[in-house]
């Protein structure tokens, strides 16, 4: 029997507020400075809920990531879609897509993608994990498919080209770098792996190229 409805939203509301104050914990500590009781006392659930709703301490930390890097996305789908909206030629959006590439300081693009690469590390052995990320994943890849399929309409980028995949192709770029981050290598070849990447990217997108 399914439980009463409003159990599951206070059930809902608490989840939120955990989520929220591990979110603000991580942000401002990091996971190794990840403080559990403060996270309750910031919310005033009891430490029953909490392993109720995560399990335990690194469930929650994993569920916030989760949401810290589905949120990034997002806010970057929806500049990136206003962006192409307004693009007239293949060059502008190609200039928009450039940016954003160029855009991340070493620091902050390293520690999402070392996020990124944890998650996908929990995700092998926890499939509640595995299913966030892929719905957090799939919704992004279509939101960024859809933006594409606007300029596609428009004739800025090729029609040759299934959307879709580029969507997912352009996101693995970015999470790719992460072998430069093991390697802990310096920032100019960091730069240049940008370069070389839209180089790249030009190659898939541009309607000059059209078969």
């Amino acid at each position: 029997m399914a439980p009463p409805k409003n159990k599951r939203q206070d059930g809902l509301v608490t989840m939120q507020a955990l989520l929220e104050a591990a979110i603000t914990e991580l942000e401002t500590h990091g996971e190794a400075g990840f403080d559990m009781e403060a996270v309750l006392t910031r919310t005033g659930v009891a430490r029953s809920s909490l392993y109720h709703h995560f399990d335990n301490k690194a469930g929650l930390i994993v569920a916030a990531e989760i949401e810290i890097i589905r949120s990034s996305l997002h806010e970057e789908n929806i500049m990136q879609r206003k962006m192409f909206e307004q693009c007239t030629s293949f060059k502008e959006l190609f200039d928009i897509v450039a940016l954003f590439m160029r855009a991340d300081s070493p620091d902050r693009g390293v520690e999402v993608r070392r996020s990124r690469a944890r998650l996908m590390t929990a995700a092998l052995h926890n499939k509640n994990v595995a299913d966030a990320i892929t719905e957090a994943q799939q919704s992004e890849s279509r939101y960024y498919a859809e933006s594409l399929a606007t300029a596609q309409n428009n004739g800025v980028i090729r029609k040759d080209i299934d959307i879709l995949a580029v969507s997912y192709w352009i996101q693995g770029q970015f999470f790719g770098r992460i072998l430069l981050d093991l390697g802990e290598e310096n920032f100019e070849i960091g730069a240049q792996w940008v370069e070389t990447s839209l180089i790249a990217l030009e190659a898939v997108l541009s309607p000059e190229l059209q078969k």
